[in-house]
């Protein structure tokens, strides 16, 4: 793991990367020029997992910043490998998401767990083809923050862009691999610009297992789930429309479904996660 954490670094302090596109292509930003802006307004994510807390969504922060040699784009730092108008390929390092459902304030102050020893056997329906119960999430023990490292390539077009993700676990939290592929389409209408985009989750056995796994040292009367490697398609659609220089309004619906690699696991209730918003976005830069 340390070789692949100082290779990354070496890579963002060497010298001579290109900027990630074109500055004419769609969501494509300029060099040495820091972007920020904050949505405010009402939505909210939902959370599949039993007694999981919905995330309210109230405040939106949307932040970039692009050299030629490095960038950091909400939460995910890179460093550009190769760049064409057309084509663009990094290495790139985030926080895996995962641990969001088990915590609301993922990456802020870390939220104990009730005591396994205090808490008694939920009932099991008899007679179904389930034969463990359901899982309260603050019934198992806290999931691990994993840091992932990869590569990302992009590719542009006119009022569309395709993009591909390869992620590895790089501190040994979950010893396993995701990626995903997504394609997104611009058109302007009503006065404003919609925005709609599909992606495809691939998460390996290892991944969902070390979460939504129930293991030999969770409760003792809980049955065991060994997770399976799941495929999560996902489906967004946005609109925005820009008041003036500073303001513009925006709204968007996503919709992710999830297999029964994941609803098998006693910890989960809902076959979805959908997260939605309307507001009003700020720019300060």
């Amino acid at each position: 793991m340390k070789s692949v954490v100082w290779f990354f670094l070496t890579c963002l302090l060497s010298s001579k990367a290109v900027l990630a596109c074109s500055e004419k292509a769609e969501g494509c930003v300029a060099s040495e020029q820091f972007q920020l802006s904050v949505a405010l307004g009402a939505g909210q994510r939902s959370n599949p997992l039993y007694d999981g807390d919905s995330f309210p969504m109230l405040i939106l922060p949307d932040f970039s910043y692009y050299t030629d040699t490095w960038f950091i784009d909400n939460g995910t730092l890179g460093y550009s490998l190769v760049q064409h108008d057309q084509f663009a390929a990094s290495v790139v390092m985030r926080l895996n998401s995962e641990k969001g459902y088990f915590q609301r304030w993922f990456a802020g102050n870390v939220i104990t767990m009730n005591s396994a020893g205090a808490l008694l056997p939920p009932e099991v329906e008899i007679g179904t083809e389930k034969t463990m119960s359901t899982v309260s999430v603050e019934q198992v023990k806290k999931r691990p923050t994993a840091v992932d490292a990869g590569l990302q390539f992009n590719w542009f077009g006119e009022q569309w862009q395709s993009r591909l993700n390869l992620w590895q676990d790089i501190n040994s939290k979950y010893q396993g691999q995701n990626a995903s592929l997504s394609w997104s389409r611009y058109w302007p209408q009503a006065g404003g610009q919609f925005d709609l985009s599909t992606t495809l989750y691939w998460k390996s056995a290892k991944l969902i297992d070390t979460y939504y796994g129930v293991g030999d040292d969770e409760l003792y009367y809980l049955g065991r789930y060994d997770g399976r490697a799941s495929w999560q398609p996902e489906l967004r659609l946005g609109w925005q429309k820009a008041l003036n220089s500073r303001w513009s309004v925006l709204t968007f619906y996503r919709y992710l479904h999830l297999d029964d690699a994941m609803t098998d696991s006693p910890l989960v209730q809902d076959d979805s996660v959908q997260t939605w918003f309307v507001g009003m976005v700020y720019r300060f830069y």
